[in-house]
């Protein structure tokens, strides 16, 4: 519990600031830790201010109900129509303020997922296919939030070009391994560097069969996702007020008072479950052969193939149950299925 502390909302978000405006303020908080975000600002902001929460199913934090901000729960990791009409609550709320007026977004984990809103032309369903083969290719999250950003009418810096001449400021919480800040949430206020070339090169190299609506709009170039040079982009800002890092850094604090010794083997780790799992079990299986008393201590987003399309579970059922494997001696057989990624 005490590695979780410098992610907690409470703690991560009692010193944050955001731009002070002459009009109204409106908020808007996606993720699984939405509701939580929300409640550690509100004190805090003005008294006419409202909005909308978008959270994961059962993640509302227990008796917070605010007279101001409507809380949806949505569907994660694939979208669903109830996170598609609140994103359309988004747009439009967005599209409604003016030069003195503020959109202040708070980010937190499974935001890409929980506001699903088509771009022009592209179905829900669609995008919703497009999700679940992502999610089986055992692509990093940086690449999946690529294609998800030229997909959207609200993520890869939408969000903030439709709210434009308002300003904008998110405040995230970090759960992409390298914190780029543009991915968090798939970047819906944040100007987007990739492109549409970007996102045909990604299906083609995890063998993605695009919709051809969607494919033909690539090509074309017309789901291409605003730039920093964008005028509509000017006043927008974001910050981080956690990162995987500083979890890290309260663990190795942690273990070290209860007598291990920490051995830090990264903040930002990718590749695969499976993989990772029976290193670090090896790892330590070593370390207790040799005598040490040791603690492994790791932050990122593992990712896990699917080959199995009834597996069940994620990459951190993956994860463990190669380190149960290398633990018990057990050999890990190529055909045996592993888990769908969550």
């Amino acid at each position: 519990m005490q590695a979780l502390q410098p992610a907690l909302p409470a703690n991560a978000m009692r010193d944050v600031q955001w731009p002070r405006v002459t009009g109204r303020t409106y908020l808007l908080s996606i993720g699984k830790a939405a509701t939580q975000m929300a409640a550690a600002v509100l004190d805090r902001l003005p008294e006419d201010a409202n909005g909308l929460i978008v959270t994961r199913q059962g993640y509302v934090q227990p008796g917070f109900a605010p007279d101001t901000l409507q809380i949806i729960e949505a569907s994660h990791p694939v979208p669903d129509s109830l996170g598609a009409e609140a994103a359309q609550s988004a747009l439009q709320a967005a599209d409604a303020l003016g030069a003195d007026d503020l959109l202040l977004v708070l980010m937190s984990g499974g935001a890409s997922a929980l506001l699903p809103a088509p771009a022009d032309g592209i179905s829900l369903a669609e995008k919703q296919a497009v999700t679940r083969a992502l999610l089986r290719s055992g692509a990093p999250i940086g690449e999946m939030n690529k294609v998800r950003k030229h997909l959207s009418a609200i993520k890869g810096g939408r969000l903030a070009a439709k709210a434009w001449p308002a300003a904008t400021h998110m405040i995230a919480i970090s759960d992409i391994p390298g914190d780029d800040i543009a991915m968090i949430g798939s970047g819906p206020t944040v100007a987007d560097s990739s492109t549409c070339a970007d996102t045909l090169a990604i299906a083609a190299k995890y063998d993605i069969e695009l919709p051809p609506t969607i494919k033909a709009h690539l090509l074309s170039g017309a789901l291409e996702t605003p730039k920093a040079d964008d005028p509509k982009m000017q006043r927008a800002t974001a910050e981080l007020c956690a990162r995987p890092a500083d979890m890290c850094a309260a663990a190795v604090e942690a273990v070290r008072s209860m007598g291990y010794e920490p051995v830090m083997l990264g903040d930002a780790l990718e590749g695969d479950a499976l993989e990772l799992g029976t290193d670090h079990a090896a790892r330590s299986l070593a370390a207790k052969a040799s005598g040490r008393r040791v603690a492994l201590i790791s932050g990122g987003e593992a990712t896990v193939t699917l080959r199995n399309r009834n597996g069940r579970g994620g990459r951190c059922t993956a994860y463990l149950l190669a380190c149960a494997w290398r633990w018990t001696g057990k050999r890990i057989s190529a055909d045996l299925p592993p888990t769908a990624t969550a």
